[in-house]
Parts: structure tokens; C-alpha cells; sequence
């Protein structure tokens, strides 16, 4: 049977269980419910006659706007490819670049299953993170790795804010981590794509650190709420004008170029700052309150974790009850909690992580009722309580 995404393949399990009746708590594809601006619609509308093909650089317009949001003091964009979400583009980029890649585990699902697509396992080395260290990357321990392999050429891919953990790596520890990897000439990717979601903790891109050597990636997926639009983008510094440009030749051969109606509408919502600050500081207020309520009931039982400062994800240790279980790995954890409670989560295995953890995300809420968070988190906090009792009754 075709292998389909973990966390996409959550869509069929919650079907599955609604048209049969059963109960579903929906912990598992990362989806942004939060409306989007509504400028954005009236865009998309405003737009939607535009129909000629463009190519991967995106419209000059989006191009030119993206350079402009994401130029700093410190990095310089001097080229930008537009496609059809980041992930098409994150594909690209493990696909033209050679050498060892590397990947900073628990990952998000796509980075290793497409190395898996690409056949490149063997140039793959995964760098493990855990929660005894509050999954953040060792500088010393990164060092020694990058040393095994110092005739090789490097790219890392550094997703930060976190999926699945939902944390950040703050200023401090990324200028520690930038150093090592200038040191090894280590080109990065930095998936930024829940960047704007930091629950207003302080974050910096690591391009600020070593921008002759970040490629920076984001799209409208997570702050705008807007996955199904599929338009994302990644930014180059002249100094890897080499590798953007067989990147650019790679492209258009896999893709035309992105929905030509939805560049149109993002340029225009990008140049608008007022509108996309608001919203995300708007978002920020709902996660952080979320992810503080959940913890409180997650601190009544024995379940490890570690408390998220960004995004919308809480990746859950269940070791502590591995004697008191009849599973032995996360998938079928993952499963019995589904069959038995109708929770849906996605199962550490599948971010690379060893242990008995699940990923939950935390979105099934009733976006209807913002105005009383009780309300809105009503469903959310209900799986979580049910979770909990079943754990400490054990």
C-alpha cells in the first residue's frame, strides 16, 4: 500500500471516526485555523482574472516585496524562488545541493521522508536533541559532528521555531549554534515558517549571524493560516548565487510557477505590515494562552514534555507508563490512544524521535467563540483531561 504523510493521513483517521459516529479529539495535522485577514480574500478575488504562466522567481512584484521583508542589516536577499509552499521548495533544495545534509531530530516528518524520495540516506547524518536537554541542539556535540565529515561539503536544515516541539532555540544558543556552523562552512535552511508564531519570546533568525551561508524559508502555511494556498518562498544571499541558480534551472523543470492570482494577493497582503503584525500578535495571545492550559493539566499527571514558546504543537513523553502499557514504540501508542479514546496524535517515530512520544497539535478549536477562550479551547482541553485521568488511573 502507498506510504501517505503521517500528519496528512491524520485527515483520514478523523473522517473515518466522524462518519461512523465516533468520538474525535484532533491532535494531528498542523493546520492554522485562525481566520485569515480578510484583506487576503479580497485580494485573492481581487486577483483571480491574472492567469499567465510567471516562473519560479515568482512576479517581479512578490519578488521584490519578499527581498524587502526579508533583507535585514545583517542579510541581504539577493535572490528569491517562489513556489508552491515551502515544503515543494525544501524538496529542491535537498534535491540540487551535494553533499552531507543534516537534520536536527525530532524533525518535522517531509525533511527525512523526502531524502528517502531523493535516495540520499546515505548522505543524510541525523543530529539527535532530547528532552533532558530540552531538545535544544549542544554546540560542542554539533561541532564533533560537522568534524566527521571535513572534506564534505554541508547543509543543515535549522527549523526554527520547532515542528514538532514547538520551541525556540533563543538568541543566545543561535548565535552559539552559528558559530559552529560558520566554522564548518555549514550552509543552512532555516525554515522559518513559525517565526511570527513565538508567543512573544524573543527569537532572531540565524541569518543575523551568518548570512553568507543562510538560506531563509517561510510561506503563508502557519501565520496566515493559509496552507491550502500553497505559496511559499525561500531567500538567497549573493553568496550562494551558484547554488540558487542550479536551484532556479531545477525548479522550472518540477513546477511552472505558484498560482499566479495568489502571488498577486500575497505581495499586496505582505506590503501591508499593519495588517500582518496585528494578526499574528492576535494569534500569539490565543496560543500562548492555549498552550499554558493545557500544560496546567498535563502537570497533574506524570507525562513529560516541554513547554512549547512558539507555534501550536506539545510533543508528549509517555515513557514514564511504558511498564504500565501494553504498546512498545510510539506508532502503536499513537494507535491505542486512537482506538481506544478517538485521540488523534502523530507518533514520534515519524519525526525521527526514539522513546515513546507523540506529537499533539493543538488547532481543533471552535474559532466561533475567540471571545471566551473556555469556549474555544472547550474540545482541546476535553482530549487533555480525559488523556490525563486515563494516565494517572493507571
Amino acid at each position: 500500500m502507498p506510504k501517505i504523510s503521517p500528519t496528512l493521513n491524520c485527515i483520514n483517521k478523523v473522517n473515518e471516526r466522524k462518519n461512523k459516529g465516533l468520538p474525535i479529539y484532533n491532535f494531528g495535522l498542523g493546520a492554522n485555523p485562525i481566520d485569515q485577514p480578510e484583506k487576503y480574500i479580497d485580494n485573492v478575488k481581487k486577483f483571480s482574472h491574472k492567469k499567465e504562466y510567471t516562473s519560479a522567481k515568482g512576479i517581479d512584484e512578490l519578488n521584490e516585496v519578499i527581498k524587502k521583508t526579508f533583507t535585514t542589516e545583517n542579510y541581504m536577499v539577493e535572490n528569491v524562488l517562489v513556489g508552491n509552499g515551502l515544503k515543494e521548495l525544501l524538496f529542491i533544495i535537498q534535491l540540487c545541493f551535494k553533499g552531507k545534509i543534516y537534520h536536527v531530530t525530532p524533525s518535522w516528518v517531509s525533511y527525512k521522508e523526502q531524502i528517502d524520495i531523493l535516495n540520499k540516506t546515505n548522505d543524510l547524518i541525523e543530529i539527535e536533541t532530547t528532552i533532558e536537554n530540552s531538545y535544544k541542539i549542544n554546540p560542542k556535540k554539533l561541532d564533533e559532528i560537522l568534524n566527521r565529515n571535513k572534506n564534505e561539503s554541508k547543509l543543515i536544515i535549522f527549523n526554527n521555531p520547532n515542528n514538532p516541539t514547538g520551541l525556540i532555540q533563543n538568541p543566545d544558543e543561535v548565535k552559539e549554534i552559528a558559530h559552529v556552523l560558520k566554522k564548518h562552512n555549514c550552509i543552512v535552511f532555516a525554515d522559518e515558517i513559525y517565526f511570527n508564531i513565538s508567543h512573544f519570546n524573543s527569537i532572531c533568525s540565524i541569518s543575523d549571524y551568518i548570512p553568507e551561508l543562510t538560506i531563509r524559508g517561510s510561506s503563508v502555511s502557519k501565520d496566515l493560516g493559509c496552507g491550502g494556498y500553497r505559496i511559499g518562498w525561500v531567500t538567497f544571499p549573493k553568496q550562494l548565487n551558484n547554488f540558487y541558480l542550479e536551484c532556479l534551472s531545477v525548479s522550472s523543470s518540477i513546477y511552472s510557477c505558484a498560482a499566479t492570482p495568489l502571488q498577486y494577493a500575497t505581495c499586496e497582503i505582505l506590503k501591508n505590515t499593519d495588517i500582518i503584525n496585528n494578526h499574528c500578535k492576535y494569534q500569539n495571545n490565543i496560543y500562548s494562552t492555549l498552550v499554558s492550559k493545557v500544560c496546567n493539566i498535563l502537570d497533574k499527571s506524570n507525562l513529560k514534555y516541554v513547554k512549547p514558546n512558539a507555534a501550536w504543537y506539545i510533543f508528549i513523553n509517555f515513557d514514564y507508563y511504558k511498564e504500565k502499557i501494553t504498546v512498545d514504540n510510539s506508532i502503536k501508542l499513537n494507535n491505542f490512544l486512537l482506538d481506544k479514546f478517538g485521540i488523534v496524535g502523530v507518533a514520534g517515530e515519524c519525526f525521527n524521535s526514539k522513546g515513546l512520544n507523540i506529537r499533539f497539535s493543538l488547532v481543533e478549536i471552535d474559532t466561533n467563540n475567540l471571545d471566551d477562550f473556555d469556549l474555544a479551547f472547550k474540545k482541546i482541553l476535553e482530549g487533555f483531561n480525559i488523556l490525563v485521568k486515563y494516565f494517572n488511573s493507571l
